[in-house]
This record gives structure tokens, C-alpha cells and sequence, in this order.
């Protein structure tokens, strides 16, 4: 891939972050992330559920 291709598809990608971004905000909701915090419970030690629990709320919050 030459220069100009590579800096084409970052103005690109640029370009289309709001999409991106709205797409993400769209999937990311509040039992998705639940989901997804459970399951991270289920494979780490017990003494991390409290900061995966205060990192879900905060992703609720900043999806809202």
C-alpha cells in the first residue's frame, strides 16, 4: 500500500468516526455491558469484580 492510499484511508476513517461512534453507541447498551462485565467476572479473581462493576457503570454513563 502505497503513501497516498494509507493517508487516504485515515482522512477516510476520520472522516466517518461520528458514524462510527454513533454505530458503537448503538451496540453498547446497558445489558450488552452488563453482559460483557458478568463474563469478565466469571475469568478474573473475585478481588477485581468491584472495579469491573464501577467500570461498567461508568461505560453506561458515558454511552448515555
Amino acid at each position: 500500500m502505497g503513501l497516498d492510499n494509507f493517508v487516504n484511508k485515515a482522512k477516510n476513517a476520520l472522516n466517518n468516526s461520528d458514524d462510527t461512534i454513533q454505530r458503537l453507541k448503538e451496540e453498547a447498551t446497558d445489558e450488552r455491558i452488563d453482559q460483557v462485565a458478568d463474563h469478565i467476572k466469571k475469568v478474573t479473581p473475585d478481588s477485581v469484580d468491584a472495579k469491573v462493576d464501577a467500570l461498567a457503570e461508568k461505560a453506561k454513563e458515558a454511552n448515555n
